[in-house]
């Protein structure tokens, strides 16, 4: 992909990359706590997971299997329900299949977890597939996980770009496999990469069609 080209795919992230996890668990947390009483003050780092390691983490914390129960069970739907995309995400989506460019998720993320997310965002139907901790015996940061989604794009590294919030899975993963990535600065927690990152949505698209100046990885 030569710095005037346009991709021929980009993978998606799916948390804090097309919407903030973080802004949803953090308010979910902030009402079970208030549900449960004071005395249960949630912390947000522990929950901030993937759903299968968390209902051992709530029995851990509260003690009690019972109240553990009702309080994940809690959590889960307000987590669901505090769930907003990124403003201008689907935006920056539909302008990017309207450009021919095939759009797919690669997330670390378990089933279970990112198509319930997926559907009341109304962003399931913009993405040609979605890859999630189950599809392969590997994930990110593994390269084999990149090339399967290669494989059933049918495409060369370098025709596709990455996009999410994590340096490490998201950024320098797949430049290691050859792949050009973008930085989703706007839903991460970590320092901006000095390569290549997005302030917004809708740099994305400005990063894509060439226009963008703080992409100097050969986008």
């Amino acid at each position: 992909m030569t710095h005037s080209s346009v991709p021929g795919a980009v993978i998606f992230d799916m948390d804090n990359t097309l919407h903030s996890l973080h802004a949803a668990a953090q308010a979910a947390a902030d009402a079970v706590s208030l549900f449960f009483g004071t005395e249960y003050n949630l912390h947000f780092t522990p929950l901030n997971r993937d759903r299968p390691s968390m209902p051992a983490e709530f029995r851990e914390y509260f003690g009690d299997e019972k109240i553990a129960a009702e309080a994940f069970y809690l959590y889960y739907k307000l987590e669901l329900l505090c769930l907003r995309e990124f403003d201008g995400i689907k935006e920056v989506l539909q302008k990017l299949k309207d450009a021919g460019i095939r759009l797919v998720i690669l997330s670390n993320s378990d089933g279970h977890s990112v198509y319930p997310r997926l559907s009341l965002m109304g962003l399931d139907n913009f993405f040609d597939a979605v890859f999630v901790r189950e599809s392969f015996p590997e994930i990110k940061p593994a390269p084999e996980a990149f090339q399967h989604v290669l494989d059933f794009l049918g495409m060369n590294a370098d025709e596709v770009l990455m996009v999410g919030d994590s340096l490490k899975n998201d950024v320098r993963a797949p430049r290691a496999c050859g792949i050009k990535a973008v930085h989703a600065w706007y839903g991460s927690w970590e320092d901006k990469d000095r390569e290549c990152f997005a302030e917004s949505p809708e740099d994305i698209l400005e990063i894509v069609f060439g226009k963008k100046l703080n992409a100097p990885v050969g986008i």
